[in-house]
């Protein structure tokens, strides 16, 4: 299953594609966007920071904005048991800044040197469809061919690498890594 369905595409493409063929077109887009994004499922990030004493502090970034947290983790030593923090030990300010809070069920100064979060990314479906229609479109549009010429007129074709690239930035605005302040 793709992002759009074959009859949602062909309201933006005009196309003589049969279904099938579109919707391979369509089945590769969403893997570039995934390729590119990620997946719109939870998503699992984990933080190492033993040894650097320097590292933690009580801030924590998410690599995508957060809708909402499905669990965060935390230990002091790779053989500890982690800690499942309450909803009272963090707050999220904004959508990617995790607070670690000193008051709550699990106080704490700052966050433990092993920290596992699993969130649910906030939707980003509207850019995911509007980016399988441009990909799509390229596709359907891509013949091999640079230059095309028939009679008086004459087409250059841009390069279809370049263009993906540029169609595919467009979801680079929720990206960024993981990082402590």
């Amino acid at each position: 299953m793709t992002i759009l369905a074959a009859d949602e595409l062909r309201e933006h493409i005009e196309t003589d594609l049969e279904d099938v063929a579109l919707l391979r077109l369509a089945a590769a887009a969403e893997g570039m966007i995934i390729r590119e994004a990620g997946q719109t499922s939870d998503v699992t990030e984990t933080r190492n920071e033993w040894g650097f004493p320097w590292g933690r502090h009580r801030e924590l970034y998410t690599a995508r904005p957060v809708s909402n947290f499905t669990s965060i983790k935390e230990r002091d030593h790779p053989d500890d048991a982690q800690t499942t923090l309450e909803t009272d030990d963090y707050r999220l300010e904004g959508v990617r800044r995790i607070i670690r809070l000193q008051e709550g069920t699990n106080p704490r100064q700052l966050w433990a040197p092993y920290v596992e979060l699993i969130y649910t990314p906030e939707s980003d479906n509207d850019i995911r469809k509007l980016v399988q229609i441009a990909l799509v479109k390229l596709g359907v549009m891509y013949s091999g061919a640079k230059k095309e010429k028939l009679g008086d007129f004459e087409f250059l074709h841009n390069d279809t690498a370049t263009e993906t690239t540029a169609i595919l930035r467009k979801l680079r605005t929720a990206r960024n890594n993981m990082a402590v302040t």
